[in-house]
C-alpha cells in the first residue's frame, strides 16, 4: 500500500511493514548481521521540547521470528548515541536530516527520493549511521520517500559494511496506516 502525499520525511508518523515483493534482497545484508522473516517499524513524531529542539521520533522495530523488539528514539541532530538492540547488540548510532547537497547517488543505490513536501531547505531523507560496537559492522542508512509504480514508498537504502564485506539493500515499506500507541 502506498503511503498518503501528505505524508514525508518531516513527519514519518506511521506504521511501516516491509514489502518483500519490491524490496531488493535482503539476504546479502543480513548475512552480515542476522536473517529474520519479517521487519516492521512504527514512527511516532514527538512533540519539541523546545522551539530550537532537534526533531524527534520514537521509533518500535518489530522482527519476526525470534520476537526481537525494541523501541528506540531518533534524535535528528547528528550526535552519537548508545544503545543495546535485541538482534545487533551494543551500537552507535547518529541521525540526522539530510539535504539534498548532503546526498550522494550511493546513499540511495543510485534510486531518486523526493523533497519533503513544500521545503525551501530541501530535506530531503534521514541519515542514519550505526555501528555494532563489538561486532565490527557499519550500516549507513538512508530513509526517503520513492515513486514506485507510480505510488509513493518509504524506503530504506542501507549500505553495509563489515570488514571487507560490503552487501546494500533497498527496502521498501507499505503503509498500514497510523501507529498504534509506542
Amino acid at each position: 500500500m502506498a503511503t498518503p502525499e501528505s505524508v514525508d520525511i518531516l513527519d514519518v508518523t506511521g506504521r511501516w511493514s516491509l514489502n518483500r515483493m519490491l524490496s531488493d534482497s535482503l539476504e546479502d545484508t543480513f548475512a552480515l548481521v542476522i536473517n529474520v522473516a519479517d521487519l516492521q517499524f512504527s514512527f511516532q513524531q514527538d512533540l519539541p521540547e523546545t522551539e530550537d529542539s532537534p526533531a524527534r521520533f520514537t521509533v518500535k522495530q518489530t522482527i519476526r521470528p525470534g520476537g526481537f523488539d525494541s523501541s528506540n528514539e531518533y534524535i535528528l541532530d547528528g550526535k552519537a548515541r548508545y544503545d543495546t538492540v535485541p538482534i545487533f547488540g551494543e551500537v552507535t548510532a547518529t541521525n540526522s536530516y539530510l539535504t539534498e547537497d548532503g546526498l550522494t547517488t550511493e546513499d540511495t543505490l543510485s534510486r531518486t527520493i523526493e523533497p519533503a513536501n513544500g521545503q525551501q531547505q530541501q530535506v530531503i531523507g534521514i541519515l542514519k549511521i550505526t555501528t555494532g560496537v563489538h561486532t565490527g559492522w557499519t550500516s549507513r542508512t538512508v530513509w526517503g520517500f520513492e515513486r514506485i509504480d507510480g505510488g509513493k514508498y518509504l524506503c530504506k537504502y542501507a549500505t553495509t559494511t563489515k570488514d571487507n564485506q560490503k552487501a546494500t539493500a533497498r527496502m521498501v515499506f507499505d503503509y498500514p496506516g497510523v501507529p498504534e500507541a509506542l
